[in-house]
Parts: C-alpha cells; structure tokens; sequence
C-alpha cells in the first residue's frame, strides 16, 4: 500500500510538471510546434490548402490535444482558441489553423 501511495505521489507530481510547461494561448502553443517542426514538416503544412488541414485531426491533433493539456485542465489554451469554452477536438483545429496561418503568412502564399 505504501508503495501504491508514493508510485501515486510520484504520478501526480509528473502531472503538474507538465501543466506547468502547457502553453496557455494559441500563441505559445504555435510557438513551440514551430520550434519544434523540421523544415519539411514546415514545407508540407504551407502545401496543405486551408480546407484540408483537417487530414492532421488523427496524429498531429492528438498529439497536440495530449501534450497541451487540452483533454486535461489547460481551460486558459481552449479558451485561447475558440473564445469560449469548446471540445478539445476544435481547439486543436484552431491551433493547427494557426500554424498553417503563420506559416503560409510567412511565405507570402495563402489558399
């Protein structure tokens, strides 16, 4: 019992160390998945028309949904990205039409 208690402790502890890494606006959130995204994912995210960026949901979109907290208690991130409160699915979608935004902005091409 002891060890369940200290293995939940530790659990927990994993836990806030993340919440404390989530970014909290659509912002920071497009900051860090631009740091982190190699040039050719670049490149393949400024070839997607607007409308097809939903192909990204399963992958990139859940990725983004577990690693920012989205199914978690990062309300500040949703509320970043729709303005309200919404399901995490669409904040995800606006996060990954954000990127799109910046990158095709960048580029000087929109579709």
């Amino acid at each position: 019992m002891k060890y369940l208690y200290l293995l939940i402790c530790l659990l927990s502890i994993n836990s806030l160390a993340e919440e404390a890494d989530w970014p909290t606006t659509v912002t920071e959130a497009v900051n860090v998945l631009l740091e982190t995204m190699d040039d050719d994912a670049k490149q393949k995210i400024r070839e997607t028309a607007k409308d097809a960026l939903i192909q990204y949901h399963h992958g990139w979109g859940t990725r983004i949904r577990n690693s920012f907290g989205l199914w978690g208690n990062n309300l500040k991130l949703i509320d970043s990205a729709c303005g309200k409160p919404c399901h995490p699915d669409d904040a995800s979608m606006k996060i990954i039409e954000a990127v799109w935004a910046q990158l095709t902005e960048n580029s000087g091409k929109t579709k």
